[in-house]
């Protein structure tokens, strides 16, 4: 093992990430498969959740599973991967991302200890970490990923987390942005182009009702029909009328 961590401490923020051989391997894993942009905001997710975890009220009775909660954030936007080979037509990009991080334990020989619920553990936190109104309420893991990733979207202005101007600029400056925002919009919109059903229920959809499947607005209107049609009450609910009159 490199003397230098990839994943150094950051000594103003007094934040310190696990240095385990399945944390590296982790962290090259995601480098393979994402673009510089995408590893950056993971990185930071990780630093971010590890900072806020020692800011929150949680539950002690147990001690923090640091190590899972640095794995999940930096493996959990493998769903955004540059080869699109890689991902389900049929799966939200949450699920396709932590499918691909619990294959990946599966097959390296470097997650020992990682029983079936810290597996479970590790899929949910990835699975949810876009769904805050089911995040915020599962274990400490799943919930410190989940703030850490949305602490990256949202910085100082994160509500309800203490955040610092210091400690905000140290993590960008150490894994700086690189583009985040014009990117995420491609990555948004990229998604309804390449498997739209998956977007239709969850706030993906919205960016290509505003921006189009190009992120320039082309194909939005189609777009925003089709997600209208599908989503509830206009498709559930008459469904729920329609089964009643079977019985009748």
């Amino acid at each position: 093992m490199s003397s230098v961590s990839p994943l150094p401490d950051l000594p103003k923020s007094g934040i310190s990430l696990p240095d385990t051989p399945l944390i590296r391997e982790a962290l090259d894993h995601l480098k393979k498969y994402t673009n510089p942009t995408t590893v950056n905001h993971c990185i930071r997710s990780a630093y971010f959740a590890i900072l806020l975890s020692r800011k929150i009220a949680r539950n002690r009775s147990k001690p923090l599973d640091v190590e899972l909660v640095v794995f999940s954030t930096i493996m959990h936007d493998l769903g955004w991967a540059t080869d699109k080979m890689l991902l389900s037509k049929d799966k939200r990009f949450e699920v396709d991302g932590a499918n691909m991080a619990r294959s990946y334990l599966e097959e390296v020989k470097l997650s020992v200890g990682w029983d079936r619920h810290r597996t479970q553990l590790m899929w949910d936190a990835i699975a949810l970490h876009a769904t805050p109104s089911f995040a915020l309420h599962k274990e400490p893991e799943v919930m410190l990923a989940h703030i850490g990733i949305m602490a990256d979207f949202w910085g100082l202005n994160y509500p309800g987390y203490p955040i610092t101007i210091d400690e905000n600029k140290e993590i960008v400056d150490a894994f700086p942005r690189l583009g985040f925002k014009e990117q995420f919009l491609d990555i948004m919109c990229g998604l309804c182009a390449l498997k739209q059903g998956t977007t239709y229920d969850n706030f993906v959809g919205e960016y290509s009702v505003e921006y189009g499947l190009d992120g320039k607005g082309a194909g939005k209107e189609e777009f925003a029909k089709k997600r209208l049609a599908f989503s509830s009450p206009r498709g559930f609910y008459p469904a729920v009328g329609a089964y009643e009159q079977d019985e009748d």
